[in-house]
């Protein structure tokens, strides 16, 4: 994470913004299929995609 990550997400945090847990609504949220270090918590991922579309 970069420094200016860090600092929006201090900004973010600061603010009471909530950040959204992507697998839960992630097609690729089974184990096999997915193997990101983040999951099942990741609120930012490149291989997102909404399940049901």
């Amino acid at each position: 994470m970069s420094i200016i990550d860090s600092i929006k997400q201090s900004i973010r945090n600061w603010l009471g913004v909530k950040e959204t847990i992507l697998c839960d609504t992630c097609k690729w949220d089974w184990r096999s299929a997915c193997h990101h270090a983040e999951r099942p918590n990741a609120v930012k991922c490149p291989d997102y995609d909404k399940r049901g579309t």
